[in-house]
């Protein structure tokens, strides 16, 4: 079974993954697995409740991509328990060379732990990671709109990015077709 890990929070930015994950799922062959810190239904801020699939206590099935959906202010406000673990699997996956992927504070999360030290990225905006104490390279950070930044296995993107971030994910999973990557971007962009 090829899986995908998404990270939700409370107050989770739906659109982030709005169209990721039915790409995923009904035309990818995938299937999305929502983890969170507890089994409580997370509710977005548009008002859309998600049950979590797992804790990040429990074992990740053989995901080919971990993703980490922006939320407000949860990912800045995490126990430093939860920021340790998601932390912890975050960085096993990026030198396992599986996907990481942040977008919005995820990205600035995947930032403050220094998961973007070591390649191009960008976030909602370079002053709002740029004295984070665990990013130190600022002059890889690319200015974007609404472009996702790919760097290997790490991608990353602004909140309004959402739809390139989608097609950089579909994209470097390696085994989507083309076809419905084109179709997507068609639609999307």
């Amino acid at each position: 079974m090829k899986t995908v890990a998404i990270i939700l929070l409370e107050q989770f930015a739906d659109w982030e993954a709005a169209l990721l994950a039915p790409a995923l799922q009904q035309f990818a062959g995938y299937t999305v697995c929502y983890v969170s810190t507890d089994r409580n239904p997370k509710t977005s801020m548009g008002n859309l409740r998600v049950q979590p699939d797992l804790t990040l206590d429990e074992p990740l099935p053989d995901a080919a991509a971990l993703i980490l959906i922006g939320a407000t202010q949860s990912w800045r406000d995490l126990s430093d328990e939860n920021r340790l673990k998601i932390a912890k699997l975050a960085h096993a996956f990026k030198q396992q060379g599986r996907i990481v992927g942040g977008i919005c504070d995820g990205a600035y999360f995947l930032a403050d732990n220094g998961l973007l030290n070591d390649c191009r990225h960008t976030a909602n905006s370079l002053s709002e990671i740029a004295d984070l104490p665990g990013y130190t390279n600022r002059q890889a950070y690319v200015e974007t709109k609404r472009e996702a930044v790919r760097d290997g296995s790490v991608i990353t993107a602004n909140a309004m990015a959402f739809a390139d971030f989608a097609i950089q994910i579909l994209s470097a999973l390696g085994d989507v077709s083309e076809d419905l990557i084109a179709q997507c971007r068609e639609m999307w962009q």
